[in-house]
């Protein structure tokens, strides 16, 4: 697995996990974590499986690969920093975000950038309106379709799990693949504490958009 570390030259004591959206690569989280990173916070941000843009290899067989991805970034970063750990992605690496905390207790919170309830009925009514190329050749394994089938089933048993810890959702204006009603539905299914953004973004470019209210998100659980 292909990991980028992110070194912040005055350490803050915490470190964010960081995964990409389906067929994308680390890079296009660069922007954003390399902005985090000069304000003191550590990143660990990962390639999943089976993405070719990457440099991790391998097959995307299943959710659980995306799952068990960051859940190995997250207990190497615990080994190495002993930092708080936070778990960010955008769009796909937003689901496996809040899942990956989910299931890890220890996870301190969130971060959810670009995604939402609802999913694969929205990829449907994507398809009914002619948009059919969701870059699935970009991605050895799954498609997206195929990857979010029973997301929402995932989110209903999962998303209690994170009472207690601090998350962020993020929506983007003109995002046309997560729509704002689908992230605040998301929002309005979870537990708190958990705060709701919207960015002058659309989807590609959500990430990058969202470095100003991810920075005062965490400055104010973190401050100086």
């Amino acid at each position: 697995m292909a990991v980028l570390t992110y070194e912040p030259r005055r350490p803050r004591g915490v470190t964010i996990v960081a995964g990409h959206g389906y067929s994308s690569s680390k890079h296009n989280l660069d922007f954003l974590c390399g902005f985090l990173a000069g304000h003191g916070f550590g990143i660990y941000s990962l390639d999943f499986p089976g993405h070719k843009l990457g440099a991790s290899g391998g097959r995307l067989r299943s959710d659980a690969d995306v799952i068990g991805s960051m859940q190995a970034v997250f207990k190497r970063a615990r080994q190495d920093t002993g930092n708080a750990i936070y778990t960010m992605g955008h769009s796909m690496g937003a689901m496996s975000a809040l899942r990956t905390a989910a299931l890890e207790p220890e996870v301190a919170g969130a971060i959810a950038i670009a995604t939402g309830y609802g999913r694969p009925s929205a990829l449907s009514s994507l398809k009914a309106m002619g948009a059919t190329d969701f870059r699935d050749s970009y991605v050895d394994g799954l498609t997206l379709a195929e990857l979010t089938e029973n997301l929402d089933v995932a989110l209903d048993a999962e998303l209690d799990k994170l009472a207690g810890r601090p998350v962020l959702y993020v929506a983007a204006e003109r995002d046309m693949m997560v729509s704002q009603a689908s992230v605040r539905e998301l929002f309005e299914r979870a537990p708190e504490p958990k705060t709701l953004s919207t960015v002058a973004s659309d989807h590609t470019t959500a990430a990058e958009a969202a470095r100003a209210v991810v920075l005062e998100w965490l400055n104010a659980l973190h401050p100086r």
